[in-house]
């Protein structure tokens, strides 16, 4: 029968189109896309798939970011807010300690206590901008259309790639 005892064998260990690679210039790579941080928008390629910032200083910034929105959910809490309150408490026992101290006789001037609360901040990363949230949209997330959009592109093409692909 020639060379091969089972020429049917001999073909399942060679390799079909299928399994050999792609050449490097024909391997897939994530289209160029648009740096999430707000600010910067600049188009980078991206190394990986769910890649978000162009840069690691851009990155860096949004960890910033969240650091300070985490902290500011953190006071709206009652936890946070009493939390706040005791450390107020000591700084003015602070200022109040130093003044007896000191032999000099300040005016003292009127204290403005606003009367509103600040509005919510937008949940775009880099974007420090606060807006009131209307009886009609009780649930607003972001300080303008531009910004939510951003996010939303950053989110359907990260469920893209997220689902397994048919074929």
């Amino acid at each position: 029968m020639g060379h091969y005892e089972n020429p049917r064998s001999a073909l399942q260990n060679q390799e079909t189109p299928k399994q050999r690679r792609r050449p490097h210039h024909l391997t897939r790579r994530p289209r160029i896309r648009l740096c999430l941080l707000k600010g910067c928008e600049r188009h980078y390629r991206p190394r990986r798939g769910l890649q978000r910032y162009c840069s690691y200083h851009c990155r860096e910034a949004a960890r910033v970011w969240s650091l300070w929105k985490a902290q500011e959910r953190y006071r709206a809490t009652a936890g946070g807010q009493e939390k706040r309150r005791g450390q107020s408490q000591r700084y003015r026992d602070r200022v109040r300690r130093r003044k007896e101290h000191t032999f000099v006789a300040a005016d003292p001037a009127a204290r403005v206590i606003t009367t509103h609360l600040f509005g919510a901040s937008c949940d775009r990363p880099s974007c420090y901008e606060s807006f009131v949230r209307s009886r009609r949209s009780p649930l607003q997330r972001f300080c303008s259309k531009r910004c939510r959009r951003a996010l939303e592109r950053v989110r359907e093409r990260e469920r893209r790639w997220q689902e397994p692909r048919a074929g």
